[in-house]
């Protein structure tokens, strides 16, 4: 017994302190490429950062779960098209990174930068002064997608996941803090936390497109995977609206780091005596949306993550 624990506690020192110098080392190569992008300036930052995502891009693992991800979702695609997709899908995520340590100035200048579509459907949404949640994906920044969301919701709060590098979670929610005051991290306390906020009339922002191992079943580009349902099972309990948002990239701005949020008619989720189903056809509506806007700009989504697994 005593032996067995020695073994065990020796196993874990020693995948411990690797782990911990690995995450170490890379933190501090990121801050480095991260203050080469603040010193750079946002436009020049964003544009080295698209740079070198597309030049890590041929070489990242991550490489092939896009290229298998795209291929099944839009198998019409040709060959030519794909490689294309996947090379401006590379260069977006680096834009991301780039634009990252600018977060503050954007947000200041949030007015210029972020160009509001539809902004009648969240004014009629939230006409009666209650709560909603808003529900996106991984689309163009769509760390900027609360900027545009708190113009009509005002304080909001914002679901997110943990950085898997402990060395850089206290760095990524700092940048963060400037558009992002209330900020939730996914589980069973950020779930306690949004309800709470919820029942205090405060909104939700909320990402929807990424795989949830413990979701709900649901077609995805006519393949099986689980989604989560959370969001849409918390505006069914609180009777409030879920309204869609897609953040884009300005095809016509002064330069890539200028968007546009378009706001969508709200989903109203029924409450029959049936919440399956109630809860099956409001997230088959936000999926549906889902597919319309990956497939109009196929370039902008985050196909890296391994969404069909």
């Amino acid at each position: 017994m005593i032996k067995a624990f020695l073994v065990s506690t020796r196993q874990i020192v020693l995948f411990t302190i690797p782990m911990q110098a690995i995450y170490f080392f890379q933190a501090q190569i990121a801050k480095l490429l991260l203050t080469i992008y603040k010193m750079a300036g946002l436009r020049v930052g964003s544009w080295l950062g698209g740079l070198l995502g597309k030049m890590l891009g041929k070489f990242a693992r991550e490489r092939h779960i896009a290229a298998h991800n795209l291929s099944m979702a839009l198998p019409h695609l040709s060959e030519a098209e794909q490689k294309r997709i996947l090379n401006q899908c590379w260069t977006q995520l680096g834009r991301v990174i780039g634009e990252f340590p600018h977060m503050a100035r954007i947000a200041r200048e949030a007015e210029d930068r972020v160009q509001i579509e539809g902004a009648v459907h969240a004014e009629e949404a939230l006409q009666n002064g209650g709560p909603a949640i808003f529900v996106s994906g991984h689309f163009a920044n769509w760390e900027l997608m609360m900027l545009g969301i708190q113009r009509f919701a005002g304080r909001t709060g914002s679901l997110y996941r943990r950085a898997n590098n402990p060395f850089m979670e206290k760095w990524i929610i700092d940048q963060r803090s400037a558009f992002m005051p209330v900020q939730i991290p996914k589980g069973s306390d950020g779930a306690r936390v949004m309800i709470d906020l919820l029942k205090h009339d405060t909104s939700l922002g909320v990402l929807v497109d990424q795989k949830l191992g413990r979701g709900d079943p649901i077609e995805f580009f006519g393949r099986a995977t689980k989604a989560p349902s959370a969001p849409i099972k918390l505006a069914r309990r609180f009777n409030i609206p879920v309204i869609p948002t897609v953040i884009r990239r300005r095809k016509n701005g002064p330069d890539k780091v200028h968007f546009v949020q378009h706001f969508f008619p709200a989903i109203h989720v029924s409450r029959t005596e049936n919440m399956r189903l109630d809860i099956d056809n409001a997230m088959r509506q936000v999926y549906d949306l889902l597919e319309q806007w990956i497939t109009e700009r196929p370039e902008e989504w985050f196909w890296q993550h391994n969404r069909w697994k």
